[in-house]
Order: C-alpha cells, then structure tokens, then sequence
C-alpha cells in the first residue's frame, strides 16, 4: 500500500506541473506584453523538467515494462526534445503542448491503474 500512495503522489505531482507548464507557456506571450520578463527565464523551462522527469521515474520505477511506463518515459524524450527545438521551428510549439498533454494523461492513466491494482 505504501508503494501505491508514493506513485499515486508522483502521478499527481506529474499531472499538475504539466498542467502548470501548459498555463505557464500560454500565458507567458500575454505576460511579456505587461513588462513580466522574469517568466520566460530558461530556469523555469529546466524546472518543468526536473519535475517531469522526477515525477516519471518516481511513478514508474517499480513497473517499467509496463505499457504505461514506456508511454510516459516517450512523452517525456518528446517533451524534452519540443522545449530545446521550439526555437528553431514553430512545430515544436505545438508538440510541447502535445506532449505535455500526453504526460498528463499517461499519469492520470496512471493513477487509475494503481488504484485498481
């Protein structure tokens, strides 16, 4: 029971900061506008990802061959690879959303799946 309430705490802690990440990149064209330059700073991108890939290893650390694992571990690569490329062509905006998205439904999956096991 311990093992499921730590990975039920890592999904939980992956859903919203990737939900935060999401709000954090829509909201930050808007913020700029208002003098707010301190948001786009590279250190709250490197944050996303340390939390992102603390929060997967945590979840899927005892169960990684698992469809679900692998399904978050290439959300995550995705994720990692649209943040870094998103300078270089305007796709990669749209695939961070996507995988970002992705993350937050393979916790949510996730976490149900815990709690039926």
């Amino acid at each position: 029971m311990i093992q499921t309430k730590q990975i039920n705490w890592a999904d939980k802690l992956g859903a919203i900061s990737a939900l935060l990440c999401i709000v954090h990149c829509l909201a930050v064209p808007a913020l700029l506008t208002m003098g707010m330059s301190f948001i786009s700073h590279p250190i709250i991108a490197y944050l996303f990802i340390a939390i992102a890939f603390f929060s997967i290893f945590k979840a899927t650390k005892k169960h990684f061959l698992k469809p679900i694992s692998i399904f978050l571990w290439i959300a995550f690569i995705g994720f990692v690879t649209s943040m870094f490329l998103e300078n270089q062509a305007k796709v990669f905006e749209y695939t961070m959303f996507l995988f970002s998205v992705l993350i937050i439904l393979g916790h949510l999956y996730n976490l149900r799946y815990c709690s039926k096991s």
